[in-house]
């Protein structure tokens, strides 16, 4: 069996892998249009914070590092059609034919509304744009971002770090708008509000990114916004190509595939960016463009190869992550998309202590289905480390535990790392708390 594969990043690494593992004498190739494959998107973030030495060192993997596993990596190549009925893919190089083919081609910032300058030289989701931003750095007094999700976030946080003068541009009226409720974050705002050096434009969309001969202007409604470097952390998008363009998609542009991640086409998978994924709580497919997906929806399509046996489970939108001090975890429905359920939802909020001796509050927010006390969503806030706690919690709603049933799970106590009673399990459904 020939596989080939589209695409070096966590999806299309992924299949490559765990296709060797299972398909030992099958020949794997995977093709990358860039003359790298691995690398971290937020790795130039931890460079400049000094979490790793080089931004040579922000990948996971290297194509070494699979040609030593057997598997054929060819870099620099990009695909310029692909005939799904003669099973051949067309290269600027080479004409390939394959018996199974791998769509991992990943997902894109560009948004397509910012004229000038090239929009994908102000973000950092590639190595060698990541490297210009670097160079440029040191001689920057002041940086524009443009979104406030995630990226964005993290972004802004690592850029004050290092003592920059650091503006956000946001549409929405508050960060992080996808995965938590804007009053849920409040003790986190309230803080953002007294960083120095620090200004957030809220509910203002960028109309237009210019170079000037001293730097940038970012232009909104309202105002005109002057700043030494940019940075675009808007929302990803599949990074659909025109050698697509014989698969079924969805309206979003992303891939259709079924519940074994394979497309409109016979014997073509799509992973990764590319696809919508279940969603565990709403029961429909949802654009869930995270790492933790990529990874396991290319996993799960090798095993599909041979034969369709494993149907992907999809996901919950779990992050996890920390800015400006605070530790801040998600998992599954919020507040604010409850009307995506078709069943009536109740919502808890609670604080406890991080430990008995610990002083840092853990702020903690559920989301419940009311009738039957099942978990559908967790927010979590807190300055000590909570992250893992999220795990736990999404495990749960994958799993369409209650909130009774996880109160009665067996948890070990330390006083050091655990509170008297952990309110975030023991809030009975119907209670008056802070409901909502």
């Amino acid at each position: 069996m020939k596989i080939v594969i589209v695409g070096g990043s966590f999806g299309g690494i992924s299949c490559a892998r765990e296709a060797r593992r299972l398909y030992p004498q099958a020949e794997i190739l995977l093709i990358e249009k860039k003359a790298q494959i691995g690398f971290i998107p937020s790795g130039m973030l931890l460079y400049i914070e000094g979490r790793i030495d080089s931004l040579a060192d922000a990948f996971f993997c290297k194509a070494d590092q699979l040609r030593a596993e057997g598997i054929i990596v060819a870099l620099n190549e990009a695909v310029l059609g692909i005939a799904p009925d003669e099973h051949l893919l067309h290269t600027d190089r080479r004409t390939i034919q394959y018996d199974r083919l791998v769509l991992a081609a990943g997902s894109s910032q560009d948004s397509h509304i910012l004229p000038q300058p090239e929009e994908s030289l102000l973000t950092y989701k590639e190595y060698d744009v990541a490297q210009s931003f670097v160079d440029q750095l040191a001689q920057a007094d002041s940086v524009g971002i443009v979104g406030a999700g995630q990226a964005g976030m993290e972004a802004a946080n690592t850029m004050i770090t290092i003592n920059k003068s650091v503006s956000v541009i946001e549409s929405m009226d508050y960060p992080l708008f996808k995965y938590f409720d804007q009053t849920f974050l409040q003790p986190f705002l309230d803080e953002l509000a007294q960083i120095p050096n620090l200004t957030f434009y809220w509910s203002e969309p960028t109309l237009a990114v210019n170079k000037t001969d001293t730097g940038f202007q970012i232009e909104t409604a309202e105002h005109v916004i002057e700043s030494d470097l940019v940075l675009t952390t808007v929302n990803v998008h599949p990074s659909v190509q025109s050698a697509f363009a014989s698969f079924r998609r969805h309206s979003d542009q992303t891939i259709w595939t079924d519940a074994y991640l394979e497309t409109s086409q016979r014997d073509v998978f799509a992973v990764g960016d590319l696809i919508q994924i279940p969603n565990g709580v709403t029961n429909d497919t949802t654009y869930m463009p995270l790492v933790n997906n990529a990874i396991r929806s290319g996993a799960a399509a090798a095993r599909n190869l041979l034969e369709k046996t494993l149907s992907f489970r999809g996901g919950l939108r779990t992050v996890g992550t920390q800015l400006f001090g605070w530790y801040l975890a998600s998992t599954g429905l919020t507040e604010s998309d409850r009307f995506f359920y078709e069943k009536e939802v109740v919502c808890h909020d609670f604080e406890e202590r991080h430990s008995v001796f610990a002083p840092d509050k853990i702020y903690g927010k559920l989301t419940i289905e009311a009738e039957s006390g099942r978990i559908l969503g967790a927010q979590l806030l807190s300055k000590a480390n909570i992250l893992e706690k999220i795990n736990l919690l999404a495990f749960a709603i994958e799993k369409k535990s209650t909130l009774d049933e996880l109160a009665q799970k067996d948890f070990f106590f330390q006083p050091k790392f655990s509170p008297a009673t952990d309110q975030t399990f023991i809030w009975p459904v119907g209670c008056d708390a802070d409901e909502t």
